[in-house]
């Protein structure tokens, strides 16, 4: 019997241009949150053209239920009432992954021999025509050899479960995917102890009805990817690992680089342990399932994880939560953004361009049928994110209750559409300070108790110290704009804050006053 065991540093980025960051506040334009939506790769252009630590314990959490909370989204014209889920609970929430996944007997193993010769393979579930190879069978498949312009389809029932074992496997397929689940309950990917495997797409291809994502390694079904030896994947088109359900990484040392997003799980992405290094033009990890209220989420609970990303670190609709391990954003827009961001643990570091962790409404269905409808057209950008020019609470929650976060950014460090709770741990921010963008920004309340924060040198020991970074400058998507950033809305007014946490602070609609020590107001024009 063979069991596959989950295995248990990145160079700084410095980051430059404090000054000219702390000089002025974005405007509204600037400011604007852009929205994930299912359309990504296509709104990408758009935009462009416009600008375990506890091995398997999700599984064990089968029974456990989410706790969800609801949360209001109003706009200058429409408002959507959506059930999301808590950043707190996601290590209850259930994945496909269980022990039994990651054993099988050597006895049923099967070999597939790849070749540009003629692949062979004695298995009675694998056909070869010509350079395609297909697995249309449940079963366990050792996987060695090379195409150099190939393809390996699982194919399987939708019942039955496919164990891929990469032992010195190099896929490359000039015309599209390099690894093309069409069909099966799950599959795993098992990286062979000691091996070295190598998958590659092809440039500008289409995926005949959608039938896979487009990426190097492509499923319609839920992925898992374990194993002690290597994998390295360059998605040439698109992403690198994209599957439409759910994914779950346990172990292996894993190397992605992709023209859009690195790694994709539709209905979420549980990392548990490995080495990943991810190079992304889009963003770098991924899930994007705004229709379910359990599923839209990134899960962090041990592994090493470097990022180099061309838009977000992380990006998901319903929630991202670093409960272990190491996760260094070395380069983002947003470093993170969800509905909900919690760290809970681990040593997390975030070098972003725009704002270091970012809290804001899921899509909507509408929001998501007006981006379809937009998509081609690169000036239309009012139908995205929440806000729509308003600076309300819209029940997005940052979470910050354990491990260690430094976050250099060049706007806001630390961004919420709705409230921040800094419970514990150890928060360095290096951001802007100019009375729009600051160290910490919030709609609703902001709360300091039992975590240490320094920001732009300064110890903060109380909410009042943070001033005018707080209830303003860049919440909701404001004046119409496509939700940019993580932020929308004007800046905030530049104000002065006396011992008792009131401050006053005036635009060109009249004055606004705000009292206390962690809530905040601000009026702006409509």
């Amino acid at each position: 019997m063979t069991t596959t065991p989950a295995p248990g540093t990145p160079d700084d980025s410095s980051h430059d241009d404090t000054a000219a960051r702390s000089a002025a506040p974005r405007t509204t334009a600037a400011r604007a949150h852009r929205r994930r939506g299912p359309l990504r790769s296509v709104r990408r252009a758009t935009v462009a053209a416009a600008l375990a630590a506890g091995a398997l314990a999700l599984a064990a959490c089968s029974s456990a239920t989410a706790l969800t909370e609801t949360a209001t989204s109003t706009s200058a014209s429409t408002s959507a009432t959506s059930t999301i889920t808590s950043t707190t609970d996601l290590s209850t929430l259930d994945t496909h992954v269980d022990d039994d996944d990651l054993t099988w007997d050597d006895a049923d193993v099967q070999d597939i021999t790849l070749a540009d010769a003629g692949s062979t393979s004695d298995a009675d579930g694998v056909s070869v025509d010509g350079s395609t190879v297909t697995i249309t069978a449940g079963g366990v498949y050792r996987v060695s050899g090379t195409l150099s312009d190939g393809q390996l389809v699982v194919g399987a029932p939708d019942n039955e479960t496919v164990t891929l074992i990469l032992d010195g496997a190099s896929i490359t397929n000039a015309d599209g995917t390099a690894i093309a689940v069409t069909s099966a309950d799950e599959v795993t990917i098992d990286l062979a102890d000691g091996s070295s495997n190598t998958v590659a797409d092809g440039t500008d291809y289409e995926v005949a009805d959608d039938s896979t994502p487009v990426a190097a390694i492509a499923s319609v079904s839920d992925l898992t990817i374990a194993g002690t030896g290597s994998l390295d994947v360059t998605g040439n088109t698109n992403d690198g690992i994209s599957t439409k359900d759910g994914l779950v990484i346990a172990s292996g040392t894993i190397t992605v680089t992709a023209a859009d997003d690195a790694i994709r799980g539709k209905d979420y992405v549980s990392v548990l342990d490995g080495t990943l290094t991810l190079t992304s033009g889009g963003d770098a990890l991924k899930s994007d399932n705004y229709e379910d209220a359990d599923r839209g989420w990134v899960l962090i609970t041990g592994g090493s994880i470097t990022i180099d990303s061309g838009d977000d670190g992380i990006d998901a609709e319903r929630a991202v939560q670093v409960a272990g391990g190491t996760l260094d954003i070395q380069q983002s827009v947003e470093g993170i953004e969800a509905q909900n961001v919690s760290i809970t643990g681990g040593d997390t570091s975030v070098v972003a361009s725009d704002d270091g962790l970012n809290a804001t409404a899921a899509t909507t269905a509408e929001e998501a049928a007006a981006e379809d409808s937009a998509s081609n057209d690169a000036t239309d950008t009012a139908q995205q994110g929440p806000g729509g020019g308003s600076e309300e609470d819209d029940g997005s929650e940052m979470l910050i209750s354990g491990g260690t976060l430094t976050v250099d950014a060049d706007f806001d460090g630390l961004d919420s559409n709705g409230t921040i709770s800094l419970l514990g741990g150890t928060i360095t921010i290096t951001s802007a300070d100019n009375g729009g963008d600051g160290p910490v920004d919030a709609n609703g309340d902001v709360e300091l108790d039992g975590a240490t924060l320094t920001a732009n040198g300064t110890e903060i020991t109380s909410v009042d110290q943070l001033g005018t970074q707080r209830g303003g400058g860049g919440m909701g998507a404001g004046g119409g704009q496509a939700p940019s950033g993580g932020q929308g809305g004007p800046g905030q007014q530049s104000g002065s804050t006396d011992s008792t946490g009131t401050s006053d602070s005036t635009d060109s609609s009249g004055t606004s006053s705000t009292t206390g020590t962690s809530s905040s107001t601000t009026t702006i024009d409509s």
